[in-house]
């Protein structure tokens, strides 16, 4: 009924549930309650301790506990219910707003006292009520620790309630408080101080004050006896207070790397500035505890990773048990292991992180329980003492046993967040250099695990997950350049530079350029990458072609995301011919240009959506890179590349051939990708007839276009060819520079009548000045001969000046300012020029004159003011 009905009646609904929750008795009254339940359970109902009292507060007097919890609970359903409705539940601006026009009522007006009956739930004497207050607690701060305050923008709302959750999370860490209060205490702390709602470094040491007090307790652990509660509580307790810690630090170091970061948008700043500085107070204050804090999220990794052991190794278990738990307990111990572990892993990879695997005498830390001979914790005695090589090993390859074996098999019921932080986990290890290099040198570690992220890939659909796979790959990828580099590197460093033709080849494929499936990474990595790219643009696999999915002739809308994944793919894919042999890099080059010619065609066709424009620089970079690779140029490949990059070019004229005619086609993509071509592979691939002349007609019938995007964007791409090696921009300049003289003629006929024609204009001056500086010195003054007369024909006389469009006249001016640029350059071509053509001197002359009022009108005389005293005197005392 609730369920139905609360978002219609929230203020009634919620009523109820605080008049049950504050329904409370004398102590005898209560005691006799509770002595009743203990001793006959249910059968005593609700109802008969139900009675007004008049002069009560509320409708209910001496209620059960478990009414009360039940309360509680239907807090946190009307909560999960409105989550569903109306946005407006949790928008305080929106639902003062709507409240104005509707008698509607909205969660986010009500909050004040959602966070009262929190309170008093979680500081009853009751221990089940306690924990659903602070789990109501936590529903909360994870609802609405995002939600603005309209009235002070720049903080949320519940910043006012830092009090109340303080006072609601402190009576939990007491020293006498239970178990399950406390783990449930520690996940609400962490959540609080992970939600950014803490701006003040002194509240925020307020509330670390409680989780130092709760580490304490848990260093302390065996050595307290407590005869109230079993060994499997100190495990529950002890991996809670773990895991609130994890969370804490995980949250600090993200922090700080956002304030570090470059790209945050300016709106943005003064938040990212917030944010980063109270970040790096939390570091601050993590990192007096991070000493012990690593040692004890080791032995943790280390107890799961022996119970997570196949029940044949069950004779390995040590009989006393591990750090946190006894061999007692063990079935009782797994599933509170369960719970903490990903997040553990996160942080212990984010600490291993920042000390780059260089490892620190900090002293023994206060374990709980002996550790056991192999842990993690390096115990104390002689014969186990091992040098920082091999427990720097232990530490990798501990937290990769664990990902892999995670990762392996996922149980359909693991949060998606546990997978996410494996993810990372395994990315922050790879951004240091000793481990990476680790990975490099394993090619069996580097294949499994491609083969793990290529199954995950394809079991989950999660963006997140995708996106943190492909960074994974990328990583991967770059350990194994990274090892083939300094393999080479040795190689030639050993033999000698005058023996360089007998150095081995490094790299997968050898000298055969075999890529065997299953045991090559170059092979796991693209298949990884083509199901990435296939499930985003079906119509690149021949097989999906002429199916609905995948038929050219539709469009397949691709989101932000999808266009972020599209674009990490093809970026690994380019990678891929570096850490292959010279003829392994032979192997793998059709696959990748097909690839990406494929997806750049998908692109220049417009057939992606609307968001197509944010794979075009990744598809171009991916393209330059792989054309600039030094593959392309190593002796026993050099002519296969040739041969391949060849018939690339061919087919990105014939894409060009086969649907320019089609609608919305992105000329500029087509045209950018060309140049590339041109610029980053040698003649003996664009030289080649029929391409030159293929390439060259392209670019003049771009020149023909009536668009005046495509003509600027085809000027600049000329002026950069033009710049090149004179092999590429010899035949351009011969083929094309009448034509760009030519048309700039017609502009003194028809000039540019908007933004878009004028900024063209100006892109072809560019282009023609870079043609006359790539000219021979002694072919140059001829040039300039030419480009002098054009410049002084775009100016205009005094009286068309006036009267012409806001274009014309900024033409005009950057004619002028380019005449003053490129005359004194040349002067004695500008001084002939002029004394053969008196017409071009006095229209020039005149131009000058006219800018030089111009400016002196801009320029305002100097005022000279009179200084009068600002108080007159009443009386002349002279």
């Amino acid at each position: 009924m609730m369920s139905s009905a609360s978002e219609c009646n929230l203020a009634h609904w919620l009523k109820l549930c605080k008049d049950v929750l504050s329904a409370s008795a004398d102590s005898a009254a209560a005691a006799s309650v509770e002595t009743h339940q203990e001793e006959d359970g249910d059968r005593f109902d609700d109802s008969s301790v139900f009675h007004a009292k008049p002069e009560s507060s509320g409708p209910f007097n001496s209620l059960r506990w478990s009414t009360r919890v039940f309360s509680m609970e239907c807090v946190c359903r009307i909560i999960a219910q409105c989550e569903h409705g109306d946005p407006a539940h949790f928008n305080m601006a929106l639902a003062q707003k709507q409240r104005l026009h509707e008698s509607a009522d909205f969660l986010v007006l009500h909050l004040a006292d959602l966070i009262r009956m929190a309170f008093m739930a979680a500081t009853d004497h009751s221990d089940q009520l306690r924990l659903a207050g602070l789990q109501t607690l936590l529903v909360i701060i994870r609802k609405f620790s995002n939600v603005p305050e309209p009235e002070f923008p720049g903080h949320v709302i519940l910043e006012q309630y830092q009090a109340n959750v303080g006072a609601a999370l402190r009576p939990a860490f007491h020293v006498d408080a239970p178990p399950d209060v406390t783990a449930k205490a520690c996940q609400v702390c962490s959540a609080w101080i992970a939600s950014g709602v803490i701006s003040d470094l002194r509240d925020l040491r307020r509330v670390h004050q409680l989780l130092a007090s709760s580490l304490t307790k848990v260093q302390a652990g065996k050595d307290v006896p407590s005869q109230l509660y079993n060994e499997s509580t100190f495990t529950m307790e002890t991996l809670a207070v773990l895991k609130a810690w994890a969370e804490v630090y995980i949250t600090a170091v993200q922090s700080s790397r956002m304030k570090e970061s470059p790209g945050s948008c300016p709106q943005e700043s003064e938040d990212v500035g917030t944010a980063g500085s109270t970040g790096a107070g939390l570091l601050k204050l993590v990192q007096a505890d991070l000493a012990t804090l690593s040692r004890l999220w080791l032995a943790a990794l280390q107890d799961l990773a022996l119970l997570t052991l196949p029940p044949q190794y069950s004779s390995q278990l040590p009989s006393t048990g591990g750090a946190f738990y006894t061999a007692e307990t063990v079935e009782q111990a797994r599933p509170h292991y369960c719970s903490a572990w990903a997040t553990i892993l996160h942080a212990t990879a984010l600490w291993l992180n920042s000390t780059g695997f260089i490892m620190l005498d900090e002293g023994p830390a206060n374990f709980s329980r002996p550790v056991t001979p192999t842990s993690m914790g390096q115990s104390t005695s002689l014969s186990s003492v091992k040098s920082p090589e091999d427990v720097n090993t232990d530490r990798l390859y501990l937290i990769l046993g664990i990902s892999v074996e995670f990762l392996c098999s996922p149980r359909s019921g693991d949060q998606m967040e546990n997978i996410i932080s494996c993810l990372q986990a395994l990315q922050a290890l790879l951004e240091v250099p000793w481990p990476r290099s680790k990975v490099g040198n394993d090619q069996a570690l580097s294949v499994e695990l491609l083969s793990i992220l290529h199954r995950l890939i394809v079991t989950r659909e999660s963006p997140s997950i995708h996106l943190a796979v492909l960074e994974l790959v990328r990583q991967i990828v770059c350990a194994a350049q990274e090892h083939v580099k300094e393999r080479r590197h040795s190689a030639e460093v050993d033999d000698g530079a005058a023996e360089k033709e007998t150095v081995p080849e490094f790299g997968e494929g050898r000298d055969t350029g075999g890529l065997v499936p299953g045991k090559s990474q170059v092979f796991g990595a693209l298949e990884l990458c083509l199901c990435t790219l296939v499930r985003k643009l079906p119509q690149l696999s021949p097989k999906l072609a002429g199916s609905p999915t995948g038929r050219g002739g539709l469009t397949c809308s691709l989101s932000n995301t999808d266009c972020i994944l599209v674009t990490s793919a093809l970026a690994i894919l380019s990678e891929l011919p570096s850490i292959c042999s010279p003829e392994g890099s032979v192997s793998v080059l059709p696959t990748v240009l097909y690839l990406l010619l494929g997806v750049l065609r998908e692109v220049i066709k417009v057939s992606v959506g609307a968001e197509s424009g944010q794979l075009v620089p990744g598809v171009l970079q991916a393209l330059r890179t792989v054309l600039t690779s030094p593959m392309s140029k190593a002796e026993k490949s050099r002519g296969a590349w040739t041969d391949l990059l060849c018939s690339a070019l061919h087919t990105l004229l014939e894409f060009w051939n086969e649907d320019k005619n089609e609608p919305g086609v992105d000329e500029v993509t087509m045209l950018t990708a060309l140049t590339i071509f041109l610029l980053y592979t040698g003649a003996d691939v664009t030289a080649v007839e029929p391409l030159q002349t293929r390439c060259i007609q392209t670019f003049r019938a771009s020149l023909e276009s009536k668009d005046p995007v495509v003509l600027s964007r085809s000027y600049q791409l000329l002026a950069s060819l033009f710049q090149g090696p004179a092999t590429i921009s010899r035949p351009f300049i011969l083929a094309l520079g009448g034509h760009l003289v030519s048309q700039l003629e017609e502009v003194e006929k028809s000039r540019p009548q908007c933004p878009a024609e004028l900024q063209a204009v100006q892109d072809e001056i560019r282009a023609l000045e870079a043609l006359v500086f790539a000219a021979d010195e002694t072919h140059r003054p001829q040039l300039v001969a030419v480009l002098l007369p054009l410049l002084i024909s775009l100016l205009l006389d005094e009286n068309a000046l006036a009267s012409a469009p806001a274009s014309s006249r900024a033409l005009h001016e950057s004619a002028l300012k380019d005449l003053m640029r490129i005359g004194p350059q040349h002067s004695d071509v500008f001084k002939a020029l002029m004394a053969s053509s008196p017409h071009m001197k006095a229209r020039l002359e005149a131009a000058v004159k006219g800018n030089q009022e111009s400016i002196n009108t801009k320029t305002p005389a100097p005022r000279v003011i009179k200084n009068t005293p600002s108080i007159q005197l009443k009386i002349n005392f002279l």
